[in-house]
Formats: structure tokens, sequence, C-alpha cells
């Protein structure tokens, strides 16, 4: 072989190493760019998670604090209902007490039933 075909062969391969290795630095460079990039992302989303988990925690305390006035003015209302039935009860056996009276009352007044067959 000639040198000159020699100094082709050395050449090309040289070139082809060359371009190897700058395409591998390249996807390296690429990938150490990948990640610095998906790094600041993923820090960015959890900070933005955190803020929305903060806003919905602090709206939901509110919504809860809310629910909880709500519950507790049915509960006085339902408190005011049970003192306001214990009274008709009471009310209730008053007169279920004078109507046993009226009904005693009464049959005094008509005496004795009469009776089917007369006694001898």
């Amino acid at each position: 072989m000639s040198m000159d075909a020699l100094t082709m062969i050395a050449s090309v391969a040289t070139i082809l190493v060359a371009l190897f290795g700058g395409f591998a630095w390249m996807i390296r460079r690429m990938d150490a760019g990948f990640a610095t990039q998906e790094a600041r992302m993923d820090r960015r989303f959890a900070e933005q998670e955190a803020k929305l988990e903060a806003k919905l925690e602090a709206r939901m305390d509110t919504r809860f604090a809310a629910q909880d006035v709500r519950f507790d003015r049915l509960e006085a209302r339902a408190d005011r209902v049970e003192e306001r039935l214990g009274g008709v009860e009471e009310r209730l056996g008053g007169v279920e007490r004078e109507l046993t009276e009226v009904k005693i009352a009464v049959a005094r007044l008509e005496g004795p039933a009469p009776r089917l067959l007369t006694a001898r």
C-alpha cells in the first residue's frame, strides 16, 4: 500500500473517531442539560404543588369551620325543639289527668248503668 492510501485510511479513521467522540460529548452535554432542566422543573412542580395544597387546606379549613358553625346552630335549634317537646309532654300529661277527672265526673252524674235484669 502506498503512503497516500495509509494516510487516507488514518485520516478517515481519525475523523470517524473525532465525530464519534464529538457526538458522545454532545449527547452527554444534552443529557446533563436535560437532567438540570428536569430537576428544575421537578422543584418548581413541587413548589406549586405545595402552594396548591396549602391553599386547598386553608379553603377546606374555612369550609369545615363554616360547617361546624352550621352544626352548632342546628344542635342549638334541636335543643330548643327538644325543650318545647318536653313542655308539650308535660301539658299533654296534665290534659290526660284532667280528661280522666272529667270522665269520672260525667260517670258520677249519669249514675250507674241500668241492668238488663232486675233483682227481686
